[in-house]
């Protein structure tokens, strides 16, 4: 069901009717329309071939690093395509998330303490090198919208390695601790690229000292940080005993739900405090851009926001203790990501994004089940929910697949090697 608005019929006379289109200010509710061949509509193509990318200002700290990230760039081969550097950041990110699986399968064990090293050095290595592939593809002349995709691709599914870390540092495994810490970082971060979908500029710092890269060196550091600590005893003590240095009638001020509460879980509440200040932001910088001028194109632009919402209300109606944290967090993980690739590709093919993402639906209907029904083991919960990750896992990849296909096609480029050029 598509919105009238956005019909062909509906442009002006004297209009090629099969010129390219930006779609994304219009609005469709259940289905996108129809795509002969493969996810992007030749309209779309079009539009990735000419895209150009608009980050927003950087920090103070993005220009005092930059000479850094361009002197390590200047260090790799020049046959190195620039989605193998990419690739090889996000390498860094899945062998520490598999040692933490080993070692934490559910966060809620800390482990060791090399472990928790390893993840915060990757976490940082993980983002010098997401910082140098940009750099790499316009000093090998090779700059394409495929590594976009790429490079905002592999942030999405890395968030559940960020996550992952500081949920096992911090312990919170099966509590609705981690579901916030989980659902809150990847809604954050499709407000992102729903931003850049309606405004056509990527949201990159809140002002000039806190960004992107602020965030990424802070929870590589703060994990470095951790694996000296006695996480246990550091994390599990209660406010009161935190504040008690700067006296009893200081501490006493605070309400006694704060006084009782772990510091793990006060942290936890901060995170979320600053989630929802993030996606405020956002709100506020998209329904305010000329692009978004009238209510209609606001209550369009909000619609869509409707299917990531879902996903995070369908995470907290499944109860902590009833299912493997592990299981939750990898079926939420990729049923974000799906969805948020989705976006960023929309975003540059500029075309329509329906209200309801049907590949949610899985998952809402698992979670609901697991709600529910009582007869309904732990066992069960766990394969039902293991059932639907294999299935996200396959239709990510698959649609990942098809996707970089028809780009590479269009752009006459290769995925992880640079293709040599014809001599004149």
């Amino acid at each position: 069901m598509t919105d009238s608005t956005s019909s062909a019929e509906t442009r002006p006379e004297g209009v090629d009717q099969n010129e390219p289109k930006d779609d994304t200010l219009t609005s469709c509710l259940l289905f996108e329309p129809p795509v002969k061949t493969g996810n992007i509509s030749l309209s779309g193509l079009h539009f990735i071939a000419s895209h150009k990318y608009r980050p927003s200002e950087y920090t103070h700290l993005d220009n005092f690093l930059n000479p850094m990230w361009t002197y390590l760039t200047e260090l790799l081969p020049m046959w190195l395509a620039p989605n193998m550097v990419t690739t090889i950041g996000g390498i860094h990110c899945g062998v520490a998330y598999g040692l933490q699986w080993w070692y934490s399968p559910d966060f809620d064990v800390s482990p060791p303490d090399w472990v928790v090293f390893l993840a915060g050095w990757c976490t940082i290595a993980y983002y010098t090198l997401d910082c140098m592939d940009g750099k790499q593809a316009r000093r090998t002349g090779s700059s394409s919208p495929l590594g976009q995709l790429f490079d905002h691709g592999f942030d999405c599914i890395c968030c559940l390695f960020f996550m992952a870390t500081t949920g096992s540092y911090l312990m919170i495994g099966g509590t609705y601790w981690y579901v916030l810490l989980q659902t809150s970082a990847q809604f954050s971060f499709f407000m992102a690229q729903w931003e850049e979908y309606h405004t056509h500029v990527l949201p990159h710092c809140a002002g000039k000292w806190v960004g992107v890269t602020e965030t990424n060196y802070s929870l590589g550091l703060i994990a470095i940080a951790n694996s000296f600590l006695d996480r246990a005893a550091f994390y599990q003590r209660t406010m009161d005993q935190v504040l008690a240095p700067l006296g009893e009638s200081v501490v006493n001020l605070l309400p006694t739900v704060v006084r009782e509460s772990e510091l793990r879980h006060f942290l936890m509440a901060g995170w979320g405090f600053m989630s929802v200040t993030l996606v405020i932001f956002s709100f506020k910088r998209t329904l305010t851009h000329p692009r978004v001028s009238t209510m209609k194109l606001r209550l369009y632009a909000v619609s869509k926001l409707a299917t990531p919402f879902a996903l995070c209300v369908a995470a907290f109606l499944i109860p902590p203790d009833a299912v493997r944290t592990r299981y939750l967090s990898v079926t939420v993980g990729l049923a974000f990501s799906l969805l948020t690739k989705k976006m960023i590709i929309f975003s540059m093919a500029k075309m329509q994004y329906a209200v309801v993402q049907w590949d949610a639906v899985p998952f809402l209907l698992v979670a609901l089940w697991i709600r529910f029904d009582e007869r309904l083991t732990k066992m069960g919960a766990d394969f039902a929910l293991g059932t639907v990750c294999f299935w996200y896992a396959f239709r990510l990849l698959r649609w990942a697949n098809v996707t970089i296909n028809q780009i590479c096609a269009k752009l006459d480029i290769y995925c992880f090697t640079l293709k040599k050029r014809k001599k004149d």
